[in-house]
């Protein structure tokens, strides 16, 4: 098995920690996610691609700091006042070889490109790429959203539902059921 890595860059950490503070707001579209903060900034959450190799690509999220003049956004109650805590998340995409998967629709020779947790790798995989593809933030009022890597290349994802929040940490490891 080949393994790469396409982590979180410290930058990103770091922006990501500035979502402890107070929001004003936050702007939703389908490639990116802008939380506007109570100081003037914002932190803006978008998709990375690496091309892993040939006809395999890997996803993570990355998060940059900017200036918020003339942001604001659709407030957020629960993460008005600050005190939020974020946990980022590893995920792993992967390949089979070759006639390993069958589906159908698919030649013999075709490759199949999965993604997941690393609970869920294949021992058959052939190339694996570790990724940062999701984090929670929780508020201190006990309401969490996640964010994670969408499942259409380079699109990121917003779920506020408690219960698919709380499923996606039981299903991570992260919470007990």
């Amino acid at each position: 098995m080949r393994e790469y890595r396409f982590q979180a860059t410290p930058e990103s950490v770091e922006a990501l920690r500035q979502l402890r503070g107070a929001w004003r707001g936050m702007l939703v579209a389908e490639h990116s996610i802008t939380v506007v903060l109570q100081d003037q900034r914002a932190v803006r959450i978008q998709s990375d691609t690496a091309d892993v190799e040939s006809l395999f690509d890997a996803y993570r999220l990355e998060a940059e700091v900017q200036s918020a003049e003339g942001m604001f956004g659709v407030p957020v109650e629960a993460f008005a006042n600050g005190r939020n805590d974020v946990v980022l998340f590893t995920g792993v995409t992967w390949s089979e070889p070759a006639g390993a998967v069958r589906a159908e629709g698919l030649t013999e020779n075709s490759v199949m490109h999965f993604s997941g947790h690393p609970g869920q790798l294949s021992e058959t995989a052939e190339v694996v790429c570790v990724t940062t593809d999701a984090f929670v933030i929780a508020a201190a009022d006990g309401s969490g959203m996640l964010i994670r890597t969408g499942l259409r290349p380079g699109s990121v994802e917003v779920e506020r539902n408690p219960e698919k929040v709380r499923a996606f940490l039981v299903d991570r490891g992260y919470s007990a059921a």
